[in-house]
């Protein structure tokens, strides 16, 4: 179990096992999340990710270790980190509460693990790639959603004219029709108008929370609009593209906010 209130792998040393950095699920959609928050990070902070990229050649830059949490899922060495992406609430509660959260942890308390270990251990690359990438997953509505159709991976539709699934098209499938390609102009035009957060982020059990539950709200709003085997194509897009990069911004903002906490002016 994840504990919220600290490592609960104390004594345990966790080794990192690198796959080659290919395309994974919601790659794309990391990379940009992460290289966003890069660029609003303070300039020590992002020294810091620079050492961080560098000690693991297989990973050219902060942004590509963001998908590594993606990459180990085929490895049953880290099976117990697969529920750690995601947190389901019942379709019928008000609002998201640490009881979501099963005794093998969710995205909530996997979030504030590898946070405190990073406060004692800041030279933790897993923990890193993982806050990052976690961070990451609970900004994007679908992974604060219901159990009974596994967060949209049962909601079945098309997609312009492809049979595909409601947690994909929010994974992958919008983005790849909102011009991602190529990554450095869409986390320009992203970043435009927006600016860091006016102060570090130190987080904590409800501000974790309070992220879930904007994101329950969203996907509460999807999940109003979407019928089976609905078809999906550019109204669909237009209409919820922008609410989608704006969780990309939001999010972006407080990871950044969160790394400067950690590894700003730090030794």
């Amino acid at each position: 179990m994840l504990a919220w209130f600290g490592p609960a792998l104390s004594g345990l040393v966790l080794v990192v096992v690198l796959v080659p950095a290919a395309k994974a699920y919601g790659g794309s959609g990391h990379e940009l999340f992460c290289q966003m928050a890069y660029e609003l990070s303070q300039p020590a902070t992002q020294q810091k990710l620079d050492e961080m990229a560098d000690a693991h050649p297989d990973y050219e830059n902060f942004a590509s270790i963001c998908n590594w949490a993606d990459h180990i899922k085929s490895d049953d060495r880290w099976d117990y980190a697969s529920p750690h992406h995601y947190v389901n609430f019942a379709r019928t509660a008000d609002k998201v509460t640490e009881l979501d959260c099963p005794s093998q942890g969710c995205i909530l308390s996997a979030i504030m693990h590898h946070y405190n270990v990073l406060e004692h251990n800041r030279d933790s690359w897993t923990s890193l790639a993982f806050l990052a990438h976690f961070i990451g997953d609970l900004h994007q509505p679908l992974h604060v959603s219901y159990a009974d159709d596994l967060g949209g991976n049962r909601a079945q539709l098309e997609f312009y004219g492809e049979p595909a699934n409601l947690h994909w098209v929010w994974d992958s499938g919008m983005l790849s029709k909102r011009d991602i390609e190529p990554l450095t102009g869409k986390v320009a035009a992203l970043l435009d108008g927006i600016s860091p957060l006016a102060h570090e982020v130190q987080l904590d059990r409800e501000t974790v929370l309070a992220w879930a539950n904007e994101s329950a709200a969203v996907t509460r709003g999807v999940y109003t609009d979407f019928s089976k085997y609905q078809q999906l194509d550019d109204s669909y897009t237009d209409q919820y593209g922008p609410v989608l990069e704006r969780r990309l911004q939001k999010g972006a903002q407080r990871l950044a906010a969160v790394l400067d906490y950690l590894y700003q002016g730090k030794d």
